[in-house]
Parts: C-alpha cells; sequence; structure tokens
C-alpha cells in the first residue's frame, strides 16, 4: 500500500479522482486515492487467508489435511496418533455442517476430547465461512461501482447507490438466512444424537476398501 501511495504521489500513476470540498464558505480540490482504495480490500482480504503464514507462536492439526488420505501406512498412523494431538491441544474448533454428526469419525474425536476431560469446544459452521466471503466481496464490489461512477461523472448518482446497495443486501441476506437456518439445526442434533445412526466409511463399504479390496 504504501508502495502506491508513493507512486500516485509522484504521478506515475492515471490520476486520482479529485473531490470539490467546500469548508468555510471557500473550495478546496483534494485528491482521492483511487488506486490505494482498490488494493487495500484486496490485501485485506489475501491477509486473511495467509496471515498464519506470517505467525509460527500457534500451530492447528487439522485431521482432513494432516492424516494422509491416501498412504494406507501414513494414514494408520496417522490415526493412532490421533490422540495424543488431542492431549496436547488447548481447544477443539469443530468445523461443522449439518451432516457433522452423521460421520462417526467425527463423534470419536469429539467424544475423545470430552473424554480426556477437556473443555473449550468451539463450533464454527463452515457456512459462515461464505457468509464472511460475500460480505466482504459485496461491499467491495459496491466500492469498485462507486469509484468507477466518481471517476466518470464525479459524483455517484443516487440510484446507481441505491441499486448497487440492494444487490449486496439480498446476497448477504440470503446467505445470511442459509447460515442461521443450518446453525438452528444443532441443538436439536446434540439433542437427539444417537451413534447407531452415525456412519463410516468402512461399514459403508462392508469393510473391504474399494480401490485395493483389503479388509478394512
Amino acid at each position: 500500500i504504501l508502495f502506491l501511495l508513493e507512486l500516485d504521489a509522484v504521478s506515475l500513476l492515471p490520476k486520482s479522482i479529485d473531490l470539490k470540498i467546500k469548508h468555510g464558505g471557500e473550495e478546496y480540490i483534494a485528491a482521492r486515492g483511487l488506486w490505494t482504495m482498490l488494493v487495500s480490500p484486496i490485501i485485506f482480504l489475501l491477509f486473511c487467508i495467509f496471515w498464519h503464514e506470517l505467525s509460527c507462536s500457534r500451530m492447528a492439526f487439522v485431521d482432513k489435511f494432516c492424516i494422509h488420505q491416501m498412504d494406507p501406512v501414513l494414514k494408520k498412523a496417522g490415526i493412532r496418533g490421533l490422540a495424543g494431538f488431542l492431549r496436547h491441544s488447548e481447544r477443539l474448533v469443530v468445523l461443522w455442517t449439518p451432516a457433522y454428526f452423521s460421520r462417526l469419525w467425527c463423534s470419536y474425536e469429539l467424544a475423545s476430547w470430552i473424554y480426556l476431560g477437556k473443555s473449550h469446544i468451539y463450533f464454527m459452521p463452515v457456512s459462515f465461512a461464505a457468509l464472511g466471503f460475500a460480505l466482504i466481496s459485496g461491499f467491495y464490489g459496491h466500492f469498485v461501482v462507486c469509484c468507477i461512477f466518481e471517476a466518470i461523472m464525479g459524483e455517484v448518482p443516487m440510484p446507481v447507490t441505491i441499486l448497487s446497495l440492494g444487490v449486496v443486501s439480498l446476497t448477504v441476506s440470503r446467505y445470511a438466512q442459509s447460515s442461521f437456518s443450518e446453525l438452528g439445526k444443532l441443538p436439536e442434533q446434540l439433542a437427539s444424537y444417537s451413534v447407531v445412526r452415525a456412519k463410516c466409511f468402512c461399514c459403508d463399504n462392508n469393510h473391504v476398501h474399494p480401490l485395493t479390496n483389503e479388509i478394512v
């Protein structure tokens, strides 16, 4: 961002938008840095995605990615070490979907955590990620539309603002309704859970691996 500010200041980038500001009966011309305003939200989004690469103070064990899914030897070693990972973890974050408790593997992890006498269980609906992305990208799109109209016409017409914000609001509302509707199923799932209804890979394939035909 600072690099773009320097390039904008020495006019190496296309001219910023000039805004007329009236104050104390006098009119002033203020340059609005178009490039930094366009790039800043992108940098913010990239930071949210890759922030973990900048800090090594905390480590996370994500079973789906940390346990090898293809190599049977490495997969068995990862499963056998699961209790150790849980024992040395400070908190359990459940990336929850309505299908979470239908998988025996997920129920096993949660039961093991409780058996170890640990607390700090956080349920994070996966759909909230889509909601957050829709919120950020929606308002960024509205911002880009406003910048384009300011560059061409010098101002943003009110109908354009209303239409743009209306589209953003409807999109975000749709994702929010879907996310909170899913979240409302969580208390019912916890109250009516039964291990008998849970499914697992080996039972679904009659204890025979579909690729190697080995007995599981």
